[in-house]
């Protein structure tokens, strides 16, 4: 799948962690990325899961960030970030991709259903495997390529 280096990607939730926790091992790795298709012209997409799921990831004890911080950080996303919105369609995209999915997790497919709401085809993740099943449907993109 050849696609334009200035078209959208959405971003997965273990990219926005590893960009926003310094002592994440991929931290530097993760903000060159981003840093990189913000000046090739990329619109970065996030949805509310995946602020929620980052949120979820870094309110714990073992990251020794405060919950002040976060929030503050949060506020900024609309700043950095286009935000998906979950509609109706997102939740029937969901519906249609789960029977195709067996094995992947509710919350990886609804990442699906929400670029799919949003026309968006490439995806920035970590966890390439996690979207297997999805491959030709979307471009998959990880740190290491």
């Amino acid at each position: 799948m050849t696609t334009n280096v200035a078209e959208p990607i959405f971003i997965d939730t273990n990219i926005l962690v590893f960009a926003s926790w310094e002592a994440a091992p991929l931290h530097q790795v993760a903000r060159q990325a981003l840093a990189n298709y913000r000046q090739a012209g990329a619109s970065l997409l996030i949805s509310r899961q995946v602020i929620r799921e980052w949120l979820a990831t870094l309110n714990r004890p073992r990251t020794g960030l405060a919950l002040e911080a976060l929030l503050t950080e949060a506020r900024t996303f609309p700043e950095h970030f286009t935000i998906v919105d979950e509609t109706a369609a997102t939740t029937e995209q969901l519906l249609m991709l789960l029977p195709k999915a067996a094995g992947v997790r509710v919350h990886d497919v609804n990442i699906v259903a929400s670029m799919q709401s949003a026309a968006v085809r490439r995806l920035l993740t970590h966890n390439p495997d996690d979207f297997a099943p999805f491959k030709g449907q979307i471009e998959i993109l990880t740190l290491l390529r």
